[in-house]
């Protein structure tokens, strides 16, 4: 047990295990099969993840302020260099079918909170409990206890740490509730936080974009504009949260930028739009110069 933790996730976050009193679940290589994990998503794709897939499959499980969390981690172990995604929404199903579509085609790792199919665990929103110390998070309404130091390290410490870049992907509601939808999201909007931008090449859903974060106005991030022109000028829509500390809400997104751990995406599709989840997380591969690993996944 205590191999498998080591082998896999390294020393920094073995300490966090042991300091939280976590477990892994795994057999005599550290792997589960599809059929023994309890998350029903991973189930729903058992055909692709067996054995032969080269993938890893694991459950880890850790408390922290009374939350029991459970993770659940898809290693690519013969591509493991690609990009590492976070799924912090349980109930975001293609967002789920484009990370494995992901690590299948492009390798590196998938970590998942797995919350029952539900968009919170324990009335806590996974992506609103993202802090260090009680000044960093001070102004997080969202979340339910303050800190949440271990949590916070121990989904970092599963990261590939050779990707420079940090991925989410997330499913939303149908328009937003400024002009008649249900949701909070959309290109189609411009509030004190997110900046919108329709492109003009293609006609697309509001709902589909794929968002950047920054500490500075848009107009003075010169990364952040080199990437939105590259996305608009192919078709895609993109979205720019302009990030403070006085702001902060505890979102992985803030959690990054305020840090300074490096580049923040985020894949936004609506809920069922796998077609096009997919070819935008294509694209941002291309962005980064990401190679295609197996040209046999579609």
């Amino acid at each position: 047990m205590i191999n498998f933790v080591k082998k896999t996730f390294g020393g920094a976050a073995l300490l966090a295990l042991l300091a939280g009193g976590a477990a892994a679940q795994g057999n005599e290589d550290g792997c589960l099969a599809p059929s023994d994990m309890r998350d029903k998503d991973v189930k729903r794709h058992g055909a692709v993840l067996g054995p032969e897939s080269g993938l890893c499959l694991s459950d880890l499980d850790f408390e922290e302020n009374g939350l029991k969390w459970q993770i659940t981690v898809i290693d690519n172990t013969k591509q493991p260099n690609g990009p590492t995604i976070y799924l912090l929404h349980d109930n975001e199903n293609a967002a789920f079918d484009t990370a494995i579509y992901s690590v299948l085609r492009y390798g590196g790792k998938v970590i998942a909170v797995e919350a029952g199919d539900s968009r919170t665990h324990q009335n806590q929103d996974p992506n609103r409990n993202f802090g260090m110390t009680k000044k960093a998070t001070a102004s997080c309404k969202e979340m339910r206890k303050r800190p949440a130091p271990l949590f916070t390290q121990f989904l970092l410490d599963l990261r590939n740490p050779r990707i420079s870049f940090f991925l989410t992907l997330h499913n939303n509601a149908n328009g937003h509730t400024g002009n008649g939808g249900s949701g909070g999201i959309s290109a189609a909007r411009t509030s004190a936080v997110m900046s919108g931008f329709m492109t003009e090449v293609a006609k697309t859903d509001e709902d589909d974009a794929i968002l950047l974060a920054g500490t500075k106005p848009f107009e003075q991030e010169r990364r952040a504009k080199r990437a939105a022109e590259f996305f608009l000028e192919r078709g895609v829509n993109v979205i720019y949260e302009h990030v403070i500390p006085e702001r902060n809400d505890c979102s992985f997104s803030n959690y990054v930028v305020l840090n300074g751990l490096g580049e923040y995406f985020n894949i936004e599709a609506e809920h069922g739009h796998l077609d096009q989840q997919k070819a935008m997380l294509d694209l941002l591969m291309t962005f980064h110069r990401i190679r295609v690993r197996n040209k046999s996944v579609q």
